[in-house]
């Protein structure tokens, strides 16, 4: 069972630390649009170097 990672919308600044400290660099993806992060959960594997990363706190791991 993996660790999934969450979003907190209202606190991500989409300042993309998260997606240049992921090692796969097909899980998370920038929105123009609306200038937020999303995350392909069924690619993420859980290692947590985006939630450690990211300065706003608006990351965290959750039971998939």
């Amino acid at each position: 069972m993996y660790a999934a990672v969450k979003i907190a919308d209202d606190k991500c600044i989409g300042c993309k630390l998260c997606i240049s400290t992921c090692p796969d660099p097909n899980v998370l993806k920038f929105l123009k649009e609306s200038k937020k992060i999303i995350v392909s959960d069924d690619r993420c594997k859980g290692c947590g170097l985006c939630v450690a990363i990211c300065p706003k706190k608006a990351m965290s791991m959750a039971a998939a």
